[in-house]
């Protein structure tokens, strides 16, 4: 995203979905974490299980949404399917 803002005078963002995602799907409703794991874990549950992680190398989803959301309106980045921002 770095480097798309840097070269782009607007960036278009497709698929990735906002901060607060978890927290709006109900907890009933399940999504594999990869398309081609459709047994695989839970989208949400990886989610915050890495978001909350004190050891090791996690990728921390929910706050790299809310820094993309607040680089949104500096930058001009559009998020689509799903519209966030």
């Amino acid at each position: 995203m770095v480097i798309a803002v840097e070269l782009c005078d607007h960036v278009h963002v497709y698929g990735m979905v906002p901060p607060d995602y978890c927290s709006q799907r109900s907890r009933l409703q399940r999504m594999p974490y990869h398309y081609y794991e459709p047994k695989g874990p839970d989208e949400c549950v990886t989610y915050i299980q890495n978001e909350h992680s004190r050891k090791g190398n996690h990728h921390r989803f929910i706050t790299e949404k809310r820094v993309f959301s607040s680089w949104a309106q500096l930058y001009g980045i559009t998020f689509s399917h799903p519209s966030w921002t």
